[in-house]
Order: C-alpha cells, then structure tokens, then sequence
C-alpha cells in the first residue's frame, strides 16, 4: 500500500519545487520591468532632447522653404530613434522570454523526474500486473515534457524570426536616403 510518509515528503518536494519555481518567475518579471522601466526613461529623454533641438532648428527658419527643409531632415533622426527602442524593446522581450522558457523546461523536466521517481515508488507497494499501468503513467509524463519541449523550440523560433524582421526593418530605415520635398530654392 502507499505509504502516508511517502505521500508527504512527495507533497513537501512539490510545494518547495512550485514556491521555487513562483519566486524565479517573479524574479524574472521584476527584472524585465526594471528593463522596461529604464528604456522607456532612455526613450522618454532622447524624444525630449530631439523635440527641444527641433524646435530651436525650426524657430531659427529665415523663410518658409528653410522651415520646410528643416522638418523633413528631422524625419530621419525621429524614426532611427523608434527604431533603436523597437530594437531595444524587442530585445528585453526576446530575453525574457528565452529565461521564462528556460525556467519552465527547467521545472517540466524536474516535475517529470520527480513523478517517475514517485510511480517508481509506489510501484514498489503495487500488486503484480499493475506495472503496465505505471509504465503507461510514466509514458504519458515523458510525453507531456516531449510536447512542451516542441511548443519552447517552436516559440523561439518565431521570437527569432521576429527579430529577424525587426532588424531587417531597422537596416532598411537606416540606409534609406532622406528625401526633400523636390523643390529647388531660389
């Protein structure tokens, strides 16, 4: 029969293993909102300053062509600016993620030990023909872990491709040539 002693040692490894695993997911998130936090600041300056210095670049126009002129060479600087706090915010993004997933693995391979080593166990104390059914248990956790572990490469694929993209983005803005209005000053 099953042991109660067994029962609650596997009940106190569990909980320990999930209070672990939560504060290593809080962790986790207070960092990224750190992360966040500190970009956004970043973002939130580099925009003040660029208004501040457009806006002195506009109000020191002579005529109506220098103004016209003037705000479309701002263009560029503004949009190299979202593009580095896409790149920066993509980033945070892609690490967090690849942590929280490592994390998970971590814990669905741990959960899967500890659950064989469990049936392994209790399959001590079980009468003869019942060892099918703990080999069947044991198949389905591996199965569970095999799934989960697809569903993270698959998920990292795309958060690849996504940056991927994003950097492509980001050279394409980069080498494209400011264009003026086309009008010539006279």
């Amino acid at each position: 029969m099953i042991s109660p002693d067994l029962l609650s040692s596997a009940t106190r490894t569990h909980l320990s293993a999930q209070i672990s695993f939560a504060t290593s997911m809080a962790e986790s998130m207070i960092e990224t909102v750190e992360k966040l936090m500190g970009l956004n600041l970043q973002a939130a300056r580099a925009s003040m300053d660029m208004s501040l210095g457009s806006a002195q670049q506009l109000m020191s126009a002579k005529d109506p062509q220098d103004f016209v002129n003037v705000s479309s060479s701002q263009i560029q600087p503004h949009a190299d600016i979202l593009m580095t706090y896409v790149r920066h915010l993509s980033n945070i993004a892609s690490g967090t993620h690849m942590q929280l997933a490592r994390l998970t693995q971590d814990k669905v391979n741990e959960s899967s030990r500890e659950i064989a080593s469990l049936l392994d166990e209790l399959g001590k104390g079980t009468p003869e023909g019942s060892q099918s059914s703990i080999s069947l248990l044991k198949a389905a956790i591996d199965n569970a872990a095999s799934g989960y572990s697809q569903i993270t490469k698959s998920t990292q694929e795309a958060i690849e491709q996504l940056d991927s993209g994003i950097s492509a983005a980001s050279t394409q803005l980069a080498t494209m040539p400011t264009k003026s209005n086309g009008r010539a000053k006279k």
